[in-house]
């Protein structure tokens, strides 16, 4: 009888191993998705990881990742620094100033670059018609975020002392309000805002770009340990977002629809600003100089206690990327 019973247990088990093979495949044991959270900022350039959570991209690469919304790509930093999420998408300025402070960042990801996602809009009926004419006026701006900067780089390009200015510091949803009401002049600000006040200023809005002296860089990061633990991880994440950006790419309709999901934005008014934007997967050198360039800003605007220049070679992660699309890399190691 002990017999016999072994010999079920045997087909049983059997059976049992013959079924588990043919759903992971041979030599492959099932395990759960590996839970992480992503801290994105609620901004047009976030698309990529939207849609790689959308499209299903992360879990292919079985990855269950939760998507947080934050204001900024500052915000979105501070809750890696928190501890409250695994990655953030955020710009190159609030990486600087981050750095400079002593935060021990890597960058393995720039998901899109914009000459005009920053922008300057003003009020005519203010007397404001040329960048001169900002000489005396109300500006308000997004403080350590690219806002400030690009404010900074159109002043100096235009030779405007920023003492010449009045400068009112604002969180990102009062740009549009402040500047309707008439409380300021004229704001410094993002795509998203920017297309919903030449809306309603109508012909007394005009719009100032600084594309000629600022390119930004919209970047995904870890911290360092996470990514010496993970680097198995990282490199799934960014499989999933190289199939996002290929994704865009090709359906710019279907990410258009996510976008206006997640953000409830005007459909008319996504398009108008849709390519202002470049959706492709790289680690440029030219981010390196522009994170050179912002810790020069930083440091001579007190923005930061730091007086040295850090190495910013040593706060990217390039293997990741590289193994998928060598050419995109172009920092140097």
């Amino acid at each position: 009888m002990a017999i016999i019973l072994g010999a079920v247990a045997v087909i049983i088990g059997g059976i049992f191993v013959a079924i588990n093979l043919k759903t992971t495949g041979p030599g492959k044991v099932a395990r759960p998705p590996e839970r992480l959270i992503f801290a994105v900022a609620a901004v047009l350039d976030s698309v990529p990881a939207l849609v790689a959570h959308q499209q299903g991209f992360f879990a292919r690469e079985g990855l269950d990742v939760e998507i947080k919304f934050y204001p900024a790509g500052k915000d979105a930093l501070a809750a890696v620094h928190r501890g409250e999420a695994h990655f953030a998408t955020v710009a190159d300025l609030p990486i600087v100033l981050a750095t400079l402070e002593g935060a021990d960042i890597q960058i393995f990801a720039t998901i899109c670059k914009s000459g005009r996602e920053n922008s300057i809009v003003a009020r005519k009926d203010r007397g404001i018609t040329t960048p001169d004419q900002l000489r005396g006026k109300i500006v308000g701006l997004i403080p350590g975020t690219t806002s400030e900067f690009l404010l900074d780089e159109f002043l100096i390009m235009h030779g405007i002392p920023r003492t010449a200015i009045t400068i009112v510091a604002l969180k990102p949803g009062e740009t549009v309000d402040v500047l309707l009401s008439g409380r300021v002049d004229a704001v410094s600000t993002w795509n998203q805002y920017t297309a919903k006040l030449l809306k309603n200023l109508g012909d007394n809005g005009i719009r100032f770009l600084g594309e000629e002296t600022y390119q930004m860089n919209w970047n995904v990061v870890a911290t360092r340990d996470f990514v010496v633990e993970h680097k198995d991880s990282i490199n799934k994440f960014v499989k999933a977002l190289y199939r996002a950006n290929n994704y865009i790419a090709s359906n710019p309709d279907g990410a258009q629809k996510v976008a206006m999901e997640a953000f409830r934005l005007d459909p008319a008014q996504l398009k108008e600003v849709w390519t202002d934007y470049e959706f492709d997967l790289s680690l440029d050198h030219t981010l390196l100089m522009t994170l050179e360039n912002q810790a020069r800003w930083a440091m001579k605007q007190n923005k930061t206690t730091a007086r040295e220049m850090p190495n910013f070679q040593n706060f990217f992660y390039l293997d990741a990327l590289h193994r998928i699309n060598p050419a995109a890399v172009t920092v140097m190691r």
